[in-house]
């Protein structure tokens, strides 16, 4: 846990501050009335610090005769300095911090500046690495590590704005901890009923309301192809309703749906054994639309959100689906399944239709869908799909941008639209055998919005990372929680 405070005049004994190429990009650094600009100058002069960006260094420093331990980040040249930068910059301090089990320090906030991006920003991303770098995931661990405290005393020029900036920052990181913890939960304790549980729980004393369908409820109102999903498994399917309303309910809702497959096996279209690993993951879809809301809702937006998550577990029983299957849409539409491996967008078909109800304006839906996306346009890439939405894509793209986030648009074609037809014996079909089936299913998913504008994102490669960075370690990452967060922002 992080706690900041604002100008106190508490004197720790360790002070951080920023160090660009060129120490006249930032002016006079004081402390305490003493004035350090020389100081570190001849330190980065004779490499004791590092201007390199995100390059952290330590050594010691006297003031008033009192000797600090001084911790500085290379910032770079400043009129380059980007949102990127910055997130490399914080993340990359706070994790020395930690690592260093540094309690305590005065952070010289007015040495931390861009010429390319704004204060508030800069502020922003101090609160939002503050929890998103650290994370930690270790709830099964018998042998845990003491949890990590820091207290944090800001000295800034304009603490009001900081103060304000840098909580927002901290609650969005927190927002996107939650849905990693949703997402790195074993799949033997997640099951869809549990995850309907603790989502239920996370938002109980909150401006969130939580509904449930259980699965006599999902059989008696129709969702056929997501009870189909969830049949193999002692794990009944589930259906999650998150309504936030921050503004007049009369308004157009934003609705965001998610993919929460607890667990995929393939069913009996069976992956490898390695292919099977970590297939956890494929309900980060889910996850990071929880953190979506949680954001929303921490952030008090001045929007209404309806949020669906469509749960299920993908296994082989006597009762699981099985190729040649053909089963009824809760949009009435019959579906034959070629492919017990392509669940996703199965359950994803009930959940947009199921979302319709509640006219929104734009349906976003969140999933961890295809190989093809990765194939497309590598791990580290979203492909997005429009549906009658080629304005809010516009807008969420340069979101993606600003954010840091890299996301791209793929095309849905008269092509993908016929092959979801492409059956004999039903209305469409889950499966192609031919090449672009990330566009194949965007088509089927978004098949179901009708004319409703409806935005797809397969996040399957972006959803994980196999290695640790500056934003936080290897495993989910809750994946465009900032991009959406930011564009719910601007849309105000």
């Amino acid at each position: 846990m992080i706690h900041f405070n604002y100008n106190s005049n508490k004197m720790t004994d360790v002070i951080i501050l920023g160090v660009p190429d060129h120490l006249n990009q930032i002016g006079k650094i004081t402390y305490q009335n003493s004035d350090l600009t020389q100081t570190i100058e001849n330190y980065r002069h004779r490499h004791i610090v590092s201007s390199q960006l995100g390059k952290t260094s330590s050594t010691i420093l006297y003031i008033n005769n009192e000797p600090k331990r001084l911790i500085t980040v290379g910032l770079g040249n400043l009129k380059t300095l980007s949102y990127a930068s910055f997130l490399k910059v914080f993340g990359t301090l706070f994790q020395y911090l930690k690592k260093e089990r540094v309690t305590e320090a005065n952070v010289l906030f007015d040495t931390f500046n861009s010429k390319q991006i704004d204060k508030t920003s800069i502020a922003e991303i101090f609160g939002l690495q503050s929890r998103q770098s650290i994370y930690e995931f270790n709830n099964y661990k018998s042998n845990k590590s003491t949890p990590y405290q820091l207290e944090l005393y800001i000295e800034s020029s304009n603490s009001d704005e900081d103060t304000k900036n840098i909580k927002a920052g901290y609650l969005i990181g927190e927002s996107v901890n939650i849905a990693r913890d949703f997402s790195n939960m074993p799949p033997n304790i997640l099951t869809p009923e549990y995850f309907a549980s603790e989502v239920a729980h996370h938002f109980k004393s909150s401006s969130v309301s939580v509904d449930i369908k259980n699965n006599d409820t999902l059989l008696s109102e129709g969702f056929g192809l997501l009870h189909a999903v969830g049949k193999g498994s002692t794990h009944p399917p589930v259906v999650i309703t998150l309504t936030y309303h921050g503004t007049d309910k009369n308004e157009a809702p934003i609705a965001l749906v998610g993919k929460g497959i607890t667990y995929d096996s393939g069913g009996y279209s069976i992956k490898s054994k390695m292919g099977m690993q970590t297939m956890k993951f494929d309900m980060c879809g889910a996850a990071n639309v929880v953190g979506m809301i949680d954001a929303a809702s921490k952030l008090s937006l001045p929007v209404n959100i309806v949020g669906v998550i469509v749960s299920a577990e993908n296994m082989i029983s006597q009762q699981a689906m099985k190729p040649d299957d053909v089963y009824t849409a809760l949009s009435g539409e019959t579906v034959e399944v070629l492919n017990s491996d392509a669940e996703g967008r199965l359950v994803l078909g009930d959940g947009v239709f199921y979302t319709n109800q509640f006219q929104p304006r734009l349906i976003c839906d969140f999933a961890t869908l295809t190989g093809a996306a990765i194939a497309a346009l590598g791990e580290d890439k979203a492909a997005l799909f429009s549906s009658n939405a080629d304005e809010d894509m516009k807008h969420i793209l340069k979101s993606a941008r600003e954010v840091d986030e890299f996301a791209f648009e793929l095309p849905i074609t008269q092509t993908e639209q016929q092959l979801i037809r492409n059956t004999e014996v039903a209305d469409l079909v889950n499966h192609t055998n031919g090449q672009g089936k990330a566009l194949f299913a965007a088509a089927f998913v978004t098949h179901f919005s009708e004319q409703t504008p409806h935005i797809h994102f397969d996040i399957a490669g972006p959803a994980t990372i196999n290695k640790n960075n500056y934003k936080g370690p290897k495993g989910p990452t809750g994946s465009m929680i900032m991009t959406i967060v930011n564009w719910l922002r601007q849309s105000i």
